[in-house]
């Protein structure tokens, strides 16, 4: 699905505009062709902001490994904490395509791909990456082109919103579709050369507060246009950012007006960690796997390529090879949660319960917050026929992730082996209602009535449950 974001955005693009901006207060769905000293407001990019990520998320295969999560996320957080003025909160995102590409859209919602993950060398070049979004996003460049025109036309601003984040007039043209290739073209569909220096000015400042280095946005700019040569195609994230030779005299006059820097954030076994997972689950696994061998032969002892192989060969079902590379992974850094917890999966998996649960008890004991664990603890104690101890497992991963869906139908089946009825409903009833499927969910919902004495609270939640079901 994913062979590269723009064949998506050609084609839901204007119908995504247009359904944002139809529930807009003040701005009426019937009127298509201008709003007067149009104000586009924090409040306004915020609603077109949450609806635009809604439906974008629908059409993205994210990426939502706990520990990539937080380790991108810990990046963003350090960058924005540098921040004078924060217009929104930021939310970051990782989703799956070998293109590198980075975008910021309405309101703070930063999206990278794992392509451009895997091309960067070193934390602070993703740093500069995000630093450089968070700029567009603090000086609000969506709002100013949006304001810009006095009389903005709906198909305009499909136009200049299209034209952002496609990037190419071409493609901006195709995306617009039954609006005027001339009016499209006549508009600025990138960001301005002035959005894009100061992006960068911005960018580079808060980079180097945050101590990263800030040559680091000159590096990965080099780096990208090497790609390109590479690739005989230009890389997405230079799309909204032309201009590599401008930019990167751009920044190294901006850099030089800092201070030299003394000891920049590197934390360069993380980021190779992180690195073996974002290819370890996003590359086609076969390829992953023959990419860790390769360097595995020139680096024997690096513990994120032992790790990254093990994760690979996990994803192509090997569990042998998958557990002799977390046991190698375990001699390195034998106390290590994730190791723990994916070896015991591999074992679950391998059809040896006792086994599995011997390694993740150890794994949520080292980290008592890791949901994944827990749930497979949980798997692992029902299929060994124990089914408090999986009940109990399960409801910590409730605890700690209450959106952790298939936790849900794994209580109602542990639940209903113990012949505790009510509590198994009840649990297939939620399961089944995050599932958006709402003829089941009402009918274990249903269910689980029959088995709860009028005025407990467990009766009173159900009757909750099912009356937010009846009513939507």
């Amino acid at each position: 699905m994913m062979k590269t974001i723009n064949s998506f955005y050609i084609i839901i693009f204007p119908l995504l505009i247009i359904f944002v901006l139809s529930g807009y207060d003040g701005i009426s769905p019937g009127v298509m062709n201008c709003y007067a000293a149009y104000n586009f407001t924090v409040e306004q990019e915020e609603k077109l902001g949450r609806k635009f990520n809604n439906e974008l998320q629908k059409h993205l295969e994210l990426i939502k490994d706990p520990s990539i999560q937080k380790y991108i996320d810990g990046i963003g957080d350090n960058i924005i904490s540098q921040l004078d003025y924060k217009p929104f909160d930021f939310n970051f995102y990782i989703y799956n395509a070998s293109d590198p590409n980075a975008f910021a859209i309405p309101a703070g919602y930063i999206y990278i791909s794992t392509g451009l993950i895997t091309l960067a060398e070193n934390e602070s070049e993703l740093a500069g990456v995000l630093s450089h979004e968070i700029a567009h996003v603090t000086a609000r460049h969506i709002a100013e082109k949006i304001d810009k025109d006095k009389k903005l036309s709906l198909g305009t601003l499909v136009a200049i919103l299209a034209g952002m984040f496609l990037g190419g007039s071409d493609k901006a043209a195709s995306a617009v579709g039954a609006f005027s290739i001339a009016t499209a073209q006549t508009l600025s569909l990138k960001y301005t050369r002035e959005n894009e220096e100061e992006a960068d000015r911005l960018g580079l400042d808060y980079l180097i507060k945050a101590r990263y280095n800030g040559q680091s946005m000159i590096t990965f700019l080099q780096r990208l246009k090497r790609y390109h040569l590479q690739a005989f195609q230009t890389p997405p994230y230079l799309l909204t950012h032309p201009e590599i030779e401008n930019r990167a005299d751009y920044l190294d006059i901006m850099l030089k007006r800092f201070p030299k820097q003394e000891e920049p954030k590197d934390r360069a076994d993380s980021f190779r960690y992180i690195k073996a997972r974002v290819i370890a689950y996003s590359w086609a696994p076969q390829n992953a796997v023959d990419y860790f061998k390769s360097v595995l032969k020139s680096n024997p002892g690096r513990f994120d390529l032992i790790y990254g192989f093990a994760l690979a060969s996990q994803r192509l079902e090997n569990y042998n090879e998958a557990i002799k590379g977390f046991s190698l992974a375990l001699k390195i850094h034998p106390e290590d949660s994730e190791v723990l917890r994916d070896i015991g999966v591999c074992y679950f998996y391998k059809g040896k319960p006792d086994d599995a649960i011997a390694f993740l008890q150890r794994a949520v004991a080292k980290n008592t917050k890791d949901a994944n664990a827990f749930y497979n603890l949980g798997l692992a104690h029902q299929e060994s026929g124990n089914y408090q101890k999986a009940i109990e497992a399960y409801q910590m991963v409730r605890k700690l992730d209450k959106g952790f869906t298939d936790v849900y139908y794994n209580m109602g089946v542990a639940y209903g082996n113990r012949e505790h009825l009510a509590e198994s409903h009840r649990n297939f009833g939620i399961f089944f209602k995050l599932k958006g499927k709402k003829d089941s969910a009402l009918f274990h919902f249903e269910k689980a009535l029959n088995y709860y004495k009028e005025g407990t609270e467990e009766r009173k939640e159900v009757l909750k449950e099912l009356g937010g079901i009846k009513s939507n």
